[in-house]
């Protein structure tokens, strides 16, 4: 039997003509920050693309008109109206108000930044209800396999990196022209979240270039797919039951109906962190006069969103090593801060949140902590204190043209060592000694946490190896953490995931090695190249000098190299080779001499 509902048409039909007209102001704000004569950053001359305003303004209000009469719809027909509505209706007229007002000069013409801010929102919007468009359109379920979600994760990012390097070569986005192989290497380095660089962000990058690359920092952090569905969850949007299910087993976690939860944790500690951050830079750079104090909030923003995202991506001209940056103490104990809580991993704080709400609801809360949020805190604490104090031992024993400073270089110890997976150096690393450096090659190897924004192949990874390795001396049978046996196929997928990695750093190492003979004739020219591949794989960004001395195809190289680590190798390869389902029938055992 068939059901036509037919209360659902009109609202299907002011679909199509609100999405087209929400994308359409996008596009015109992008078109006009890319290439307009006078971009929409620089409002006090906004007269010389009265035009292009113009049509802004008619596109604005019109989608604010469709949006209201569908407001209006649903009300009449269903008596209430969903979040996602209302926070389009709130934005639209709020967007439509500015723009009013800035034509008819009853409001500040500075309030016209925000108003470019919203009409991307709107733009976001619109993308929003063309995703429910699209899967409401579809009849019957979807034939075929279903997509891997590894493969769902890298395509997003490659969609994302391809779209802000086209951004990024637009002459609204740079102050000179760049090369593609230049703006391709800067996307992928923020969208992965690495931090190496080819170019000088601060000099080269207009206000708009900067921040394409701060969204490619925050929504390469976070992933494509869990920023996505984190803005359908916040604006009231239901994840579909696939949506969950592919999202759980992205996240690698047991049963869809964490996944809303968790996307929630995701953003309420990403959003608190990095405006705490931003507020502590903020006053703490008030009245400085090496800082820009026109740009003063700006700064703050985008310090505090790459030390959080685990970037290390600055305005600096040679990145926390600047003179009067690598001694402001206070600065550096705030971006410490935001490093270790985004390199903790969000699960921890889901656990966290969820004590605290039953706590405070009088429910039962257990004594045990789980096994994930035990390991983590555990791993990450003795990964910190073993190298801060290894470093700090390296730097007064080893030779090295380093100046050797007692209590900094404690200080600068704790810094790497934190910072392991973000990549901000306070002096210039290339002048300690040959192990230091191999230490901290180890040191960004292991990197942060699952479900964070920290890179490396993981601490929890490496110490379930280590687990494993004592087990197979021990003579027992399963790894026991907390009182608690891993999983088999978790030990294996974490030894799995570390020589994938060793087989591919290496792998690199010898192919950039082989299209740089003159890097690699250098004295010490193989470990500045290996040490590069470490940090673009581990996406953390520390740089010897190599990146600055790489041709196009190495950038390319380590372009995807960046990538690759920011998906994971153990990942990556799932996109290719189908796991077969175990079968109850094995072979006869035999055992073969290995001493």
């Amino acid at each position: 039997m068939l059901v036509i509902n037919h209360g659902e048409k009109p609202s299907r039909a002011l679909e199509l003509p609100e999405i087209v007209s929400g994308l359409l102001v996008m596009l015109v704000v992008l078109w006009g920050a890319c290439f307009a004569e006078v971009s929409y950053v620089n409002i006090t001359e906004i007269a010389r693309t009265q035009a292009m305003y113009g049509l802004l303004c008619s596109l604005v209000w019109f989608n604010t008109l469709v949006v209201l009469v569908h407001a209006c719809s649903k009300m009449w027909r269903h008596g209430r109206v969903g979040r996602f509505l209302w926070f389009q209706l709130f934005v639209g007229i709020l967007t439509s108000v500015i723009f009013a007002g800035g034509i008819w000069d009853f409001l500040p013409k500075f309030l016209l930044r925000a108003s470019m801010l919203l009409s991307v929102t709107m733009g976001l919007f619109s993308l929003v209800t063309l995703h429910g468009y699209i899967r409401a359109r579809r009849h019957g379920p979807i034939r075929g396999r279903s997509v891997n979600p590894a493969f769902s994760f890298f395509t997003y990012m490659m969609a994302l990196v391809v779209f802000s390097t086209l951004l990024l070569m637009t002459p609204g986005a740079t102050t000179r022209p760049i090369s593609f192989i230049d703006a391709f290497f800067m996307s992928a380095s923020a969208t992965s979240i690495t931090g190496l660089t080819t170019i000088d962000v601060a000099s080269t990058f207009t206000p708009f270039g900067k921040m394409v690359l701060l969204m490619d920092i925050q929504v390469g952090a976070l992933g494509v797919m869990t920023f996505t569905y984190f803005v359908m969850v916040m604006v009231g949007k239901r994840l579909a039951v696939r949506d969950s299910i592919s999202m759980s087993g992205f996240l690698d976690q047991q049963g869809g109906n964490i996944v809303a939860p968790l996307l929630k944790a995701v953003g309420f500690v990403t959003l608190a962190a990095e405006a705490a951050g931003a507020a502590c830079l903020y006053f703490i750079w008030h009245g400085q006069q090496d800082i820009p104090q026109m740009e003063l909030l700006a700064f703050a923003v985008f310090h505090s969103v790459s030390a959080f995202c685990n970037a290390g991506i600055t305005l600096f001209p040679d990145n926390m090593a600047t003179p009067y940056v690598s001694q402001a103490y206070a600065v550096q104990g705030v971006m410490m801060v935001l490093m270790l809580v985004g390199a903790l991993g969000f699960g921890v704080y889901l656990e966290c949140m969820t004590r605290m709400r039953q706590r405070l609801s009088g429910q039962r809360v257990q004594k045990r902590w789980s096994t994930h949020a035990w390991l983590v805190v555990r791993v990450t604490f003795i990964t910190m204190l073993v190298g801060c104090v290894g470093m700090s031992l390296l730097g007064w024993l080893e030779p090295s043209q380093h100046a050797q400073n007692g209590a900094y270089n404690v200080w600068e110890s704790l810094w790497n060592s934190i910072g392991r997976s973000a990549g901000f150096n306070l002096t210039d690393i290339s002048d300690y000694g040959v192990v230091y450096k191999l230490f901290l090659c180890v040191m960004m190897f292991v990197g942060g946490n699952p479900t964070g924004t920290g890179g490396g192949v993981y601490a929890p990874v490496v110490a379930i190896c280590v687990l494993e390795v004592l087990r197979v001396l021990r003579g027992v049978q399963d790894v026991e953490i907390h009182h608690r046996r891993i999983a088999r196929s978790t030990v294996d997928r974490a030894l799995a995931t570390v020589l994938l990695s060793v087989f591919w750093i290496g792998f690199t190492t010898m192919l950039v090695l082989l299209l740089e003979p003159s890097i690699a004739a250098q004295p010490g020219g193989l470990l500045k190249v290996f040490f590069m591949e470490v940090s673009a794989y581990t996406t953390t960004g520390y740089d010897l000098g190599a990146v600055g001395e790489l041709s196009a195809p190495s950038k390319v190289i380590v372009s995807f190299n960046m990538l690759f680590g920011r998906v994971g190798m153990f990942t990556f390869m799932l996109m290719f080779i189908r796991q077969k389902d175990s079968s109850p029938a094995r072979y006869p055992e035999t055992r073969l001499p290995l001493s």
